[in-house]
């Protein structure tokens, strides 16, 4: 019987690399997104629209769903300071709102299933200006920690998948400059940065049977980036 996975973002650098892995390892893929570009993406059901809005949803997850992929996200950059409650409202409504909305869909179709939510170095890092996105991102792991421990005897398994820096299309200018490459360089233990296809493996394992016993936790992809001191990586070759 063909499995049925609903990604949520998956017009992203993330997500589609997800859709694609999906789709080659034999899933029916429903891929959801706001972006219009969600509609070129191969080997799927596109469904163009807010994650926030309850059609939307109605029309991803039309029957019974067997793994949700959650990674989609709402960004703004601002001093604490100066950040309007409207600002907080909508990043988390993006990022950690609708990402429980989208689980309970999983819930209650009644059937064995793995949902797997995107998260973020930055859940445990903080970086100047990023505390609302940080913010949703951390919510993620409690998120998921309740699902496991509500929707287990249910055999609903929740995980989460928790990326350093990635090279995706909507941060290359941001990464190819300079001043910014070499100081995550310097900060890499690997050398170099995360391509999404290495996200979307780690997903698969996820939302597959050979983590059928692997729910509740945090898989950190970082490279190394959580275990490094801060000060110069050493050199011993």
């Amino acid at each position: 019987m063909t499995r049925t996975a609903v990604v949520v973002g998956a017009a992203g650098g993330i997500g589609s690399a997800c859709v694609r892995r999906l789709a080659a390892d034999g899933y029916r893929v429903v891929a959801v997104d706001a972006d219009e570009r969600v509609r070129e993406l191969p080997d799927c059901r596109p469904v163009q629209g807010d994650c926030t809005a309850a059609e939307v949803l109605d029309e991803a997850f039309a029957g019974p769903v067997d793994v949700l992929v959650h990674g989609v996200y709402h960004w703004v950059r601002a001093p604490l300071e100066e950040l309007r409650r409207e600002d907080w409202l909508r990043v988390l409504d993006v990022g950690l709102l609708s990402a429980w909305e989208a689980a309970v869909r999983v819930a209650e179709g009644g059937r064995a299933a793995s949902i797997v939510l995107i998260g973020s170095v930055q859940a445990d890092r903080a970086v100047a200006g990023a505390a609302p996105y940080a913010a949703s991102k951390a919510g993620l792991a409690s998120l998921a920690r309740a699902a496991a421990v509500e929707w287990g005897p249910r055999g609903i398994r929740c995980n989460v998948v928790e990326p350093g820096a990635v090279e995706i299309p909507v941060s290359a200018e941001h990464l190819a400059k300079p001043e910014v490459r070499g100081p995550m360089l310097d900060a890499q233990p690997l050398r170099r940065l995360c391509v999404p296809d290495e996200i979307a493996g780690v997903v698969a394992f996820l939302a597959g049977s050979d983590s059928a016993f692997v729910n509740g936790e945090t898989i950190a992809v970082n490279g190394g980036t959580t275990a490094l001191l801060p000060g110069e990586l050493p050199r011993y070759s």
